[in-house]
């Protein structure tokens, strides 16, 4: 099932030990899940899939380096001090001191309820974590991209140093364009079409970020930094998949999609996937390889790791061939289709 905007949690970052309680008290009130971020890790991990923001003037600053949006509500205890705070503070959608206008706030959140369109827009980060070793998480990203709508712009990144590089799945080996270590985001605004239009791209207009290939010992490379600078520059539209390992999954993550053969030791591996992305506050959902024998149903993959299985792909014997010869076809094998779109379907787009 899509995520429905019932579930879209209401998402708290405040420091000031007076504020604070006020603030998960009124958003309790509201009946909506509550994350209560941490540090600036935490805020830009959730602050795009919120319905709601509340923050703190500590926390305003980090608005400068995430993309507008409606909903944000900076709380205060100060009613001499709040009206400064909020004009020092774009971005900022309302001022309310706590609890003294609660009920005013209550109001603006409740008016979200019914805003159209979405206040997200199309727009979505997808990680794919692979819960074994070639069960096919750069197929099924790759997939995911070919199967969104042309008008999400879809973005292919490659967050394994060792994968070998994800134009060669899609065939565009030979295509110019940036890879890790020569592109530089460096700490400023950046612009998502122009990091596409610096990178190479298939046919069908997937921009696709991998690592060259070499036979010297070359230490640059995606890193945690990296691939957070370039999510936060990217991820303000459109639609963005990252081919990661569970360590370098980004803060800014809408869905973590897990694939998983239908075996056991797989399962396993994504019991402690699903947990951890549950500890990060990350959405989790099953994808189900079967590859030429399984030994596990999908509703028991479904009970070991603890999260809905979303989507089946049945062995297609033609497929590896054809990727290895020619790159990922332009018209996906039905099954591998059928996954990619539950997928895109899960994550609201």
């Amino acid at each position: 099932m899509p995520h429905t905007t019932p579930t879209e949690p209401l998402l708290i970052a405040i420091d000031d030990p007076l504020v604070h309680p006020e603030a998960v008290h009124i958003a309790a009130a509201t009946g909506r899940p509550v994350i209560d971020a941490d540090g600036p890790d935490a805020l830009r991990r959730h602050y795009a899939r919120a319905h709601a923001v509340f923050l703190d003037a500590a926390h305003s600053a980090a608005l400068q380096t995430l993309p507008p949006r409606p909903g944000v509500f900076l709380l205060g205890s100060d009613v001499e001090t709040i009206a400064a705070q909020h004009a020092a503070s774009p971005g900022v959608e309302g001022a309310f001191v706590v609890p003294a206008q609660a009920g005013d706030l209550l109001r603006a959140v409740g008016a979200l309820r019914t805003a159209a369109p979405s206040p997200h827009g199309r727009e979505a980060v997808i990680a794919v974590l692979g819960a074994a070793g070639g069960v096919g998480a750069s197929t099924l990203g790759a997939a995911i991209c070919r199967a969104a709508p042309r008008e999400l712009e879809p973005m292919l990144v490659d967050a394994h140093r060792y994968s070998g590089g994800l134009d060669l799945l899609l065939g565009i080996e030979e295509e110019i364009g940036a890879r890790w270590g020569e592109i530089v985001l460096g700490d400023g605004s950046v612009n998502r079409a122009d990091v596409r239009r610096a990178l190479p791209s298939t046919r069908d207009g997937i921009a696709v970020l991998t690592h060259a290939r070499t036979t010297i010992n070359d230490p640059s490379g995606a890193d945690k930094h990296e691939i957070e600078r370039l999510v936060a520059a990217t991820s303000g539209a459109g639609l963005t998949v990252v081919d990661s390992p569970v360590r370098l999954m980004p803060a800014r993550c809408d869905l973590a999609v897990v694939l998983t053969p239908a075996e056991v030791r797989g399962a396993a591996a994504a019991a402690r996937i699903v947990a951890e992305c549950s500890a990060a506050s990350t959405p989790a959902a099953l994808v189900v390889r079967h590859r030429g024998w399984s030994s596990l149903e999908s509703g028991e993959i479904a009970r070991i790791a603890r999260a809905e299985v979303i989507a089946q792909i049945q062995h297609a014997p033609r497929l590896p061939r054809a990727v290895e010869v020619e790159g990922l076809p332009q018209r996906l094998p039905r099954t591998l289709a059928a996954a990619a779109r539950a997928v895109l379907e899960e994550a609201g787009l």
